[in-house]
């Protein structure tokens, strides 16, 4: 379940709600790298099941189970955290991020990813 919490009298989304945000807007977090490097600090303290609830409330037409599901792989996420995400559809290639020049391809993840993130 989402939990809101309030910061100074103003409402604030949870840990896993805000790594859903900047995964679609990695630029809005500094970039792919910036996105990675806080799915790295935050894999010990969020709840997958979290979400996972958030991801399926939200019902997003495109796939970013993809790149949230790649995010986990490469932050130490063990199979049991990754299942959900590997077993969803992946029906079309994905982009982690928008203009990237010369990606590289994940086939686990049908993911583009930047070269610098490998």
């Amino acid at each position: 379940m989402m939990r809101i919490t309030s910061v100074n009298d103003l409402p604030v989304s949870c840990m896993e709600r805000t790594l859903i945000d900047i995964t679609i807007r990695p630029y809005y977090a500094g970039g792919t790298a910036k996105v990675l490097e806080a799915y790295q600090k935050m894999l010990p303290t969020i709840s997958i099941e979290s979400l996972i609830e958030i991801l399926d409330k939200l019902d997003f037409i495109y796939p970013y189970h993809q790149s949230i599901g790649w995010y986990l792989s490469k932050t130490g996420a063990n199979d049991k955290m990754l299942k959900w995400f590997i077993n969803k559809k992946k029906n079309i290639d994905f982009y982690l991020d928008y203009n990237m020049k010369d990606p590289l391809y994940d086939k686990t993840w049908k993911l583009f990813y930047p070269a610098k993130l490998k």
